[in-house]
């Protein structure tokens, strides 16, 4: 059985996650735990809760895991004990199993939001499009008025942009136009629509810079 976990900052206790480590150490068995190795372990997947004070790099081996340990944990029929070795009991097995769900979960919860979440260059990106006149013009129906300029302005260059400056910044304006998805998707099929229709109106002009060996054009 895998329950190695991740550095996690979650909702659980000090008391439950000594518990958890305990579950993933035993490997989700009775199986004995030396104390050192509980101490040890609960600071590998929970730093910030059970650091040596003032001494961030090193493990807290003092009464921040004994007393949990030797109180709520075993006093609730989670734990046993003897020579300073621990081991969980049948009920201690399911309830670590239940913390290990509850960790999982908020280990998902923090990912779907960060990857909802649109970084400070996407929105710096989204917001200078939306007020791009390229953009403007295709919304209201004037697409057939975009010029050149306006298509380099949308991308943020310049004819004299080198190649792979110019690339780059294509790639940019793309990436920000996908992560709207995640947030807005009203506004990404308009972005898209509107990025395919320039990139197919200027052609000519990508595949210019895309053939040219680099440097100034």
């Amino acid at each position: 059985m895998n329950n190695t976990l991740p550095r996690a900052q979650t909702r659980l206790t000090r008391s439950q996650k000594i518990l958890v480590t305990l579950f993933r150490l035993a490997e989700g068995s009775t199986k004995q735990i030396r104390f050192e190795d509980i101490a040890v372990g609960v600071y590998k997947t929970f730093p910030a809760d059970f650091q040596l004070r003032g001494y961030p790099q090193y493990p807290d081996t003092g009464d921040i895991v004994h007393k949990p340990l030797y109180s709520e944990l075993k006093k609730n029929g989670y734990v046993i004990s003897g020579n300073k070795y621990f081991s969980l009991t049948k009920k201690g097995v399911t309830y670590g199993k239940q913390l290990i769900g509850v960790i999982k979960k908020d280990n998902n919860r923090s990912d779907t939001t960060k990857s909802d979440k649109l970084t400070a260059d996407q929105q710096k990106e989204l917001d200078r499009l939306k007020q791009s006149t390229a953009v403007t013009l295709y919304i209201t129906d004037e697409k057939e008025s975009i010029l050149d300029i306006d298509f380099y302005t949308y991308l943020g260059v310049t004819v004299r942009t080198d190649k792979n400056s110019f690339l780059g910044r294509l790639s940019a304006v793309e990436d920000a136009i996908k992560a709207t998805n995640k947030k807005n998707s009203d506004l990404f099929e308009e972005l898209k629509s509107c990025h395919e229709y320039m990139l197919n109106k200027f052609k000519e002009n990508i595949d210019y810079v895309k053939k040219s060996k680099g440097g100034r054009r």
